[in-house]
């Protein structure tokens, strides 16, 4: 049976006062995951799993941390080895192409 594909939608001309922020995991690798960032938006923090080109996971959640964890909880036992702790970057702007190929990629898949 097929799954059915997600649609990663973002609005990335946000108000210039609240720019888009994220926040990188720097060891996704660990996890066998190309890309995983958590970004800060107006409603919340968004956490975002990328396989692939395919989006595996994009949820919301109220804090940073509540993303944190909610990735650890899912994918934690993907991990290569037992001890593997996620570490996450600093928020930052991302660079406006970055972004914008990362949902380019997704919609190419499908």
């Amino acid at each position: 049976m097929k799954q059915p594909e997600l649609k990663l939608n973002v609005e990335l001309g946000q108000e210039t006062e609240t720019p888009i922020r994220i926040s990188l995991l720097i060891n996704s690798i660990y996890y066998f995951i190309e890309s995983v960032f958590i970004m800060a938006v107006k409603e919340g923090y968004r956490l975002v799993v990328i396989h692939q080109g395919r989006l595996l996971t994009d949820e919301m959640y109220k804090t940073a941390g509540g993303a944190r964890v909610a990735f650890i909880k899912r994918y934690g036992n993907k991990a290569w080895r037992d001890g593997v702790k996620a570490e996450w970057s600093l928020f930052y702007p991302p660079e406006a192409h970055w972004l914008g190929d990362k949902f380019k990629e997704n919609k190419r898949k499908k």
